[in-house]
């Protein structure tokens, strides 16, 4: 299983654009509108990563999938998904309930949880405009169970030059990151998560 994981997730890179731009460790209430994939690994300390897959699957659905790669010293594939209610518009902000790792089956476990997001920019039909240097900020609220339990919170600064500041915290601790977009599909991230650094790459699939 974790074979075929891994080679599905490969040909994934091998695609190429995109919108919703996710977080670090929690959920945003945005819904991806293509594939796209994602490894995050440790740089430092114990030898360990994550790969998410995530996918539209029907109208206003979303569908995760994450393996981890000796993460808490697990080698398993939790699955899931979140349902956009609302979308981000122009006064009222995204709205989505979702779950992940329905059959808690990984060292994280099962985290339900309905997650609020909205997104303002420099240029664009948001009520509100932010000034430059920044080009978006975008501010995620939500509430959960399990390790998501207590509520969470999450903010993305775009910035120019492709670079986006990422902090968040995930009811239990603060996470950090920068990510640089040196084309269009292709995202590189460095991360402290717990205070332990993590680097990663997404790419993004196009059709």
């Amino acid at each position: 299983m974790r074979v075929t994981f891994l080679l599905a997730f490969g040909l994934l890179l091998s695609a190429a654009a995109a919108d919703a731009d996710q977080l670090i460790q929690i959920p945003t209430a945005d819904r991806v509108s293509a594939p796209r994939a994602e490894y995050r690994h440790r740089v430092d300390g114990r030898n360990e990563g994550y790969a998410t897959l995530l996918t539209p699957a029907g109208p206003g659905f979303e569908a995760m999938f994450r393996y981890y790669n000796n993460e808490d010293r697990s080698h398993r594939i939790e699955g899931g998904g979140q349902f956009q209610l609302l979308p981000d518009g122009v006064v009222t902000p995204a709205l989505a309930v979702g779950m992940w790792d329905v059959t808690n089956s990984t060292p994280w476990g099962r985290r339900a949880f309905l997650a609020i997001t909205k997104s303002f920019t420099r240029f664009g039909t948001s009520l509100f405009t932010v000034p430059a240097p920044l080009e978006r900020l975008q501010f995620t609220l939500g509430a959960g169970t399990g390790r998501l339990g207590g509520g969470f919170a999450g903010l993305r600064a775009d910035l120019p030059g492709r670079l986006s500041l990422i902090a968040e915290f995930d009811s239990r601790r603060l996470n950090t990151g920068i990510s640089f977009r040196p084309l269009p599909p292709l995202s590189l991230t460095a991360e402290l998560q717990n205070g332990n650094p993590y680097l990663g790459a997404q790419l993004r699939a196009s059709f």
